[in-house]
């Protein structure tokens, strides 16, 4: 087979804001550092699309010369991470984000991003301007990149890292890399779950090679939905138009009698539940349970319309939001003359964002030697429900992960690889391409993707879930095992990548089902119909998935405390989400 070999101190796998500003920490230490982009170099991933808010202690933010809240403190911040995070987060990597945002903010601005504008806790930038400035500066610093290379999988020896097999897309031949330390910083796997508002290229191809390897994931039940966003017409399935009008509008949710259904909750949830990112877990929550319950719409989605909020008002945020409907590349005409007409728009719950994946330390490092993490695809910053930036975690972690990879690097010797393991490797990734018939890779995923809609949506149970875990396993036993691709071209096949990517989908899947029946509670975006309560008497513990001859172990293990020391007691889920907003600290008063 067509292979070529490279060798570095340190491979860094994802091309988004974590991998580049762990290449840039890598490289300040004066090591080599390769940098893996699955697309092209700083416009693939999730970071691109991002709507980039910084978020940080607003006193501080203030101090730089930004519009922050006066009276915010580091304390504050950490309270309400925790609370937001239902106390499942680990302590010790939350007060490291918030020790280390500001450096990583001020550093951005020194390296010239641009910044729109400022409030009370948050900067806002575009993700194109930070994938520039961190492209720009990794350029200068001298990190290496290639783009358009995917990674296979990992090479292990000995209990530790020696490098990895990684395919050029274009040319199809694959690459042998050699490195001292990895670090995966692969984002989320939005590709598993449709619809999805991710790019689709993130298929947690880094979080399903770091569980073959033998490393431990954490906390993979928790996966943030987004809601509303768009079910219908297809065209605008997955956008989050009508999340960002909504947020600045308001509206009215319907269900299929035509009952305003968020007027059976408690109104203080509501007003904090649609008006703040609170959104996220509370209506995908109530939306799903209304679909759950035989009330939905036809296609598994609730309705949305204007209600009786003036268009004018509608008009006003839509030309914020989205100057002459028109919204990432989309014309949303038509969804403007809908809502003034009264016609309601089919909306429901779509993957976002995952607070779980592969576990680190407070050095960012796994529980396999050699081998760090950063960004999305490592758990453990936001516990159980995410309300703080992902983009000052990516920095932070990233910045991070590169320099504790690089100074193991500096003490570790070159590995010699082992040939016989690669070409296993390389024999399994090219059987798709040799198989004359079998499965499409695009409609086996299609029916993956439905499955997990509806089986690990926002609300789960142990039936659907032993059922879908059942469902996976067939797959990883013959589904997998039939794939074949129409063209057997090995230069930029896209059917190719897509079977290389199913195989990941489904370990990811398995680690979150396998998580989410193991537990027997309710927190943050996990929710059981059949355990509808938050029970801090028996699960304020991480959720381990590790790799035991060839299957899926699951444990549990205390979250990593500091200085706040959770409440004991078992609470029903809303009254605890109510508790939890109450929760939020004080910081206004600069207006």
């Amino acid at each position: 087979m067509t292979e070529r070999e490279m060798e570095t101190d340190v491979l860094i796998v994802g091309g988004g804001g974590a991998g580049f500003r762990a290449a840039i920490g890598a490289k300040e230490e004066g090591v080599r550092v390769l940098l893996l982009s699955k697309g092209p170099l700083a416009r693939c991933g999730a970071t691109p699309m991002a709507g980039a808010d910084f978020t940080l202690n607003g006193r501080v933010l203030r101090e730089m010369g930004y519009n922050g809240a006066p009276n915010d403190s580091d304390e504050k911040v950490f309270n309400d991470i925790l609370t937001q995070g239902f106390y499942l987060n680990n302590q010790k990597l939350v007060e490291h984000y918030i020790r280390m945002a500001p450096y990583r903010l001020k550093e951005l601005i020194d390296w010239g991003i641009s910044i729109s504008f400022s409030e009370e806790r948050a900067v806002f930038t575009t993700g194109i301007s930070i994938m520039d400035v961190l492209l720009k500066k990794a350029r200068s610093l001298g990190v290496e990149m290639l783009e358009d290379t995917m990674l296979i999988d990992l090479l292990i020896q000995e209990g530790k890292v020696a490098g990895a097999l990684g395919l050029d897309i274009r040319s199809g031949e694959f690459i042998n890399f050699k490195a001292k330390a990895i670090v995966i910083a692969t984002g989320g796997w939005h590709k598993a779950f449709w619809p999805n508002t991710g790019m689709r290229d993130l298929a947690g191809d880094g979080v399903a090679m770091t569980l073959r390897s033998g490393a431990d994931l954490g906390n993979m039940e928790f996966i943030t939905f987004c809601s509303p966003v768009i079910y219908e017409p297809p065209i605008w399935r997955g956008s989050l138009a009508v999340y960002l009008l909504s947020l600045l509008a308001g509206g009215k949710f319907t269900n299929n009698k035509g009952e305003d259904f968020l007027e059976k909750y408690d109104p203080y949830t509501v007003q904090l539940g649609t008006t703040t990112e609170w959104n996220k877990s509370f209506l995908s929550f109530a939306m799903a349970k209304e679909v759950k319950e035989g009330r939905g719409v036809s296609g598994g989605a609730v309705h949305y319309s204007k209600g009786d909020v003036s268009w004018e008002r509608f008009e006003s945020a839509a030309s914020l939001m989205f100057p002459n409907w028109k919204y990432k590349a989309m014309d949303l005409k038509e969804l403007g003359e809908m809502l003034r007409n009264d016609i309601p728009v089919k909306v429901g719950p779509a993957v976002e964002y995952f607070d779980g994946g592969i576990m680190v330390n407070e050095h960012f490092a796994t529980t396999l030697e050699g081998l760090y993490a950063a960004g999305e695809c490592a758990y453990g910053t936001f516990g159980a429900n995410r309300v703080f930036s992902a983009i000052t975690e990516m920095l932070v972690h990233g910045a991070d992960a590169g320099e504790k990879a690089a100074n193991y690097a500096k003490k570790a010797r070159i590995p010699q690889l082992n040939h016989r393991m690669i070409n296993e490797k390389q024999e399994e990734a090219v059987q798709p391409l040799m198989r004359k018939k079998g499965l499409k890779p695009a409609e086996l995923r299609r029916q993956i993707q439905q499955r997990a809609h509806e089986e690990l949506g926002p609300i789960r149970n142990e039936k659907e879930l032993s059922t879908f875990i059942d469902f996976l396993r067939g797959i990883k036993k013959d589904g997998l095992q039939m794939l074949s691709t129409t063209s057997k071209s090995r230069i930029y096949n896209k059917e190719w990548i897509d079977a290389l990517e199913l195989k990941n989908i489904v370990q990811v899947l398995e680690a979150a089902a396998v998580s989410a029946l193991f537990r027997t509670e309710s927190r943050g975006v996990h929710y059981r119909d059949d355990y509808p309560q938050v029970d801090n008497d028996n699960w304020l513990q991480e959720t381990i998935i590790r790799k035991v001859d060839g299957d899926i172990r699951v444990s549990k293990h205390s979250i990593i405390t500091t200085t706040l020391v959770p409440p004991k007691g078992v609470t029903p889920y809303l009254e605890m989400i109510k508790k939890m907003m109450e929760a939020h600290s004080e910081i206004g008063g600069h207006h």
